[in-house]
């Protein structure tokens, strides 16, 4: 049985298909139900794969689109956490607020949220009269264990997704 929060993300994706003049397909649908089982970052071929590894027809161009089609209306976060790599993405439902830190070395991306940033983001928008629709906020660096040596440079792929909370 589909939770509250997969319930209200299929009733808002089928309105914004229907308000943008987009097809209703259950293509589309089934792309929704596998992000929403995502707890971490992916991308747009490992979402193919997984759904071909569960028996979907899905074809790769529906994938593409419907995560194009999930970020126009708010379901789900792109972000490019590296140079010349593809589009990593998120849902954004049933998520706490949070922004990310990215090791340039391994390509460890660090979860943390910190309630000053969202006051700032409000503070900034009434300062300058700005309607934020929503924000990204992204810090480059080196790691701890790529500073020690600790790691030797893995893949982002294969580096672990780890959480901090500010």
């Amino acid at each position: 049985m589909p939770s509250i929060a997969e319930k209200r993300a299929k009733e808002r994706f089928t309105e914004f298909l229907r308000d943008s003049n987009y097809r209703i397909t259950s293509e589309r649908f089934e792309v929704l139900s596998a992000v929403l089982k995502y707890d971490e970052h992916f991308d747009a071929d490992s979402l193919f794969l997984r759904l071909r590894a569960d028996g979907s027809k899905v074809s790769r161009a529906t994938v593409y689109k419907t995560l194009t089609l999930l970020h126009e209306c708010g379901l789900v976060s792109r972000y490019m956490f590296s140079p010349g790599e593809f589009a990593q993405y998120e849902k954004t439902v049933d998520r706490p607020r949070h922004d990310h830190m990215v090791c340039t070395k391994c390509g460890k991306i660090l979860e943390f949220a910190n309630s000053r940033i969202l006051s700032l983001q409000h503070q900034l928008c009434e300062q300058y009269d700005f309607d934020a629709v929503y924000h990204t906020f992204q810090i480059f660096g080196v790691c701890s264990d790529c500073r020690r040596g600790r790691r030797n440079g893995a893949s982002s792929e294969l580096a672990s997704r780890e959480k901090c909370a500010n």
